[in-house]
């Protein structure tokens, strides 16, 4: 009878090595699957206080992280929307497809967006930003570019925007958790990340980290920005006056638990040691995968540690073959749409078994034939 059939059974859900997001550790699973608690009251703030003190250290940031419900760009949005007034000048490099997001996210803010293209696979060259910077406000930067698994040199980024009295707003969603990156010492006014990439928690929570200089560029504003949900100011109301319920909206409260139990763990283990490990892992997955022909996308000396991204001629093929073996791995995106692969090394599965299953699905998918190495 119509209404009576149970939930469809999915199929087996392959094992993720896709660039976000990462599959779950045990633990954060379990905390995810807990009974719903309350978003207020002293054992819920308790709770959100602890996750928001390890935000900050791991980012290094004094003043105490915002955790909004929402994807990363969520909270790009945010970003933009409270550090810069329509009409205002900000450069941005086209690092790719999220460069491209930021270019668009600022266009729709109604700012002035200077442009400044980036060859494919390179860092942002810091000089040529300087070249164009006299002037502007800002500098919106990715710090990992997921479509070409770039790292771009933010803490130089930072130094030129300064000099030229703009701010620097960094997208830290895939890398964070990957990269070391210290917020207050590299002087970066606002970072932005999100949950589900390098710190291996569920999607839907985005993170936004004020350094020095970034609060004075929010209250140096003329007039608040024209969101209630997105305004920081709204978000500081409610941590100030209510302090049983410091945020404005309900909380995800299994998302924030899932997030704590993660970084209880890289805070036990130790960031710079999971970053190493994560880089060691990114260099193993790379070479095997340079030793089957498939050329690195970045350059050499800005590879990510989070994203491996290789070029290759027929990207679907090599897609479908790790399927067949159990194994997601994704695509490209612009520029790199239809010529590369990239391989996410995040969450429970970024081990070196993983790796060399995706090299040995990857030399499958290649054959006899595969092209020597270049």
């Amino acid at each position: 009878m119509p209404g009576t059939a149970g939930p469809a059974v999915p199929p087996e859900l392959p094992e993720l090595m896709i660039a976000g997001p990462g599959e779950l550790h045990e633990a954060d699973l379990e905390a995810l699957a807990g009974q719903v608690i309350a978003h207020f009251g002293d054992f819920w703030t308790a709770i959100l206080e602890e996750t928001l003190a390890r935000l900050g250290r791991l980012l290094g940031a004094a003043q105490s992280p915002y955790l909004i419900p929402g994807a990363g760009s969520t909270c790009l949005d945010a970003a933009v929307l409270n550090m810069f007034e329509p009409g205002q000048r900000v450069v941005v490099p086209n690092t790719g497809f999220f460069g491209v997001r930021l270019i668009e996210i600022a266009t729709s803010h109604r700012l002035q967006v200077v442009e400044v293209p980036v060859e494919v696979g390179a860092p942002v060259d810091p000089e040529r930003l300087a070249d164009v910077i006299g002037g502007a406000d800002g500098v919106l930067v990715t710090h990992v570019e997921t479509s070409t698994g770039v790292r771009h040199p933010v803490e130089a980024i930072a130094r030129i925007a300064h000099d030229a009295g703009a701010v620097c707003v960094v997208d830290g969603i895939s890398s964070v958790g990957g990269e070391l990156l210290d917020v207050d010492a590299a002087g970066i006014e606002l970072l932005v990340t999100a949950t589900q990439k390098g710190l291996e928690a569920p999607p839907g929570l985005g993170v936004i980290a004020l350094g020095p200089g970034g609060r004075e560029r929010i209250e140096a504003r003329s007039r608040r920005p024209e969101s209630w949900y997105l305004d920081l100011h709204t978000w500081d109301w409610y941590r100030a006056n209510w302090s049983w319920h410091p945020h404005p909206v309900t909380m995800p409260v299994n998302l924030v638990r899932s997030l704590l139990s993660s970084l209880q763990r890289i805070d036990r283990a130790g960031l710079r040691e999971c970053v190493g490990r994560r880089a060691d892992l990114a260099k193993r997955c790379r070479e095997g995968l340079r030793q089957l022909g498939l050329e690195p996308v970045p350059q050499a000396g800005c590879e990510a540690n989070l994203v491996v991204a290789a070029w290759t001629d027929d990207p679907s093929k090599v897609q479908r073959s790790l399927l067949e073996r159990g194994i997601m791995i994704s695509g490209g995106l612009q520029p790199t749409y239809g010529k590369a692969i990239r391989v996410g090394l995040m969450g429970r599965t970024a081990t070196t078994e993983m790796v060399d299953r995706v090299l040995e699905g990857v030399a499958a998918s290649l054959g006899p034939d595969r092209p020597a190495r270049r």
